[in-house]
């Protein structure tokens, strides 16, 4: 049963996940929390920045898997306000 459980986990890490709304964007790691962020800024658009970002860890198994959205906007231009 174990295998079967590790396969699965492993499966759903290569799976690329959808953005969750305009302007975010959620990917799941079983390695850190820091590489589930950069998976999700990746999705960015060019000239935004990150405004936020959540990060949930499940447990299973005596093994971890963090799934992380981050928010993004315009980065304002020189001279904008």
């Amino acid at each position: 049963m174990r295998p079967i459980v590790l396969s699965a986990l492993a499966a759903l890490a290569l799976l690329p996940m959808a953005p969750a709304q305009a302007g975010s964007a959620t990917a799941g790691s079983i390695m850190s929390k820091q590489a589930a962020i950069a998976t999700a800024t990746s999705s960015m658009p060019a000239g935004n920045s990150v405004t936020r970002s959540r990060c949930t860890t499940m447990v299973r198994a005596l093994s971890a898997r963090y799934s992380c959205t981050v928010w993004w906007s315009p980065t304002p231009l020189e001279g904008d306000g």
